[in-house]
């Protein structure tokens, strides 16, 4: 508990995971089928957390790969201007895209369409864990995602062994979206293992029930 919170207090957090572009049906609480307009934002959860704990007045770097086109360009630009580390952000070519998605603001019969096929940032390798400096930073961040698909899953759990050589806490959001994955067997496997060699989990009632 000492060396997590102390991790913590250093307020300075090496983020795994992936970046994406959402649009969102405007004016708020618009249908998507009956929207005219869409505003894009940044997307993907570990985006999101890095983007969240800078502008909470925190330090973060996000280590993730993003599609060498104009959607993975629109990522990078928004991260960085929220201030976030992208100096462990790879871009890749060919056919891998980064994620897509269309979220409502309407509360009631809220309807989300996310598009994963071909993902750009389950492209994070081995490799490209072992390049970053762990000891810069107080604590490691991932979400459940980064797991879904090689070779990503071997890489985070490399990531994780790193980390945890220098002295790093881990902070799992299980983040479980059951489209990443191949079958439920093999996410409670690979989730639950994540979560073993975590020092914080956060998740919601049905998440914590799947991993049980």
């Amino acid at each position: 508990m000492q060396n997590l919170l102390a991790g913590i207090a250093q307020n300075n957090f090496v983020v795994i995971g992936r970046a994406g572009m959402d649009f969102f049906p405007d004016p708020p609480g618009t249908k998507t089928e009956e929207a005219e307009v869409f505003t894009a934002g940044l997307g993907g959860s570990s985006a999101n957390i890095a983007a969240g704990l800078v502008k909470l007045g925190g330090k973060a770097a996000l280590v993730t790969s993003v599609s060498d086109d104009s959607v993975g360009r629109y990522c990078v630009n928004q991260l960085k201007n929220y201030g976030v580390d992208c100096s462990s952000v790879k871009s890749v070519g060919g056919e891998f895209r980064n994620s897509l998605a269309v979220y409502e603001t309407r509360v009631e019969e809220h309807q989300s369409v996310i598009y994963r096929n071909g993902a750009a940032d389950f492209q994070f390798t081995a490799e490209d864990a072992a390049r970053v400096a762990y000891g810069n930073f107080g604590a490691l961040v991932t979400a459940g995602t980064v797991f879904a698909a090689e070779p990503s899953r071997s890489a985070a759990f490399h990531a994780f062994d790193l980390a945890r050589a220098a002295g790093l806490p881990i902070i799992f959001d299980v983040d479980y979206r059951p489209y990443s994955w191949p079958s439920p067997q093999v996410a409670e496997e690979v989730l639950s293992r994540a979560g073993a060699l975590s020092d914080v989990i956060v998740g919601n009632d049905e998440e914590f029930g799947f991993m049980a």
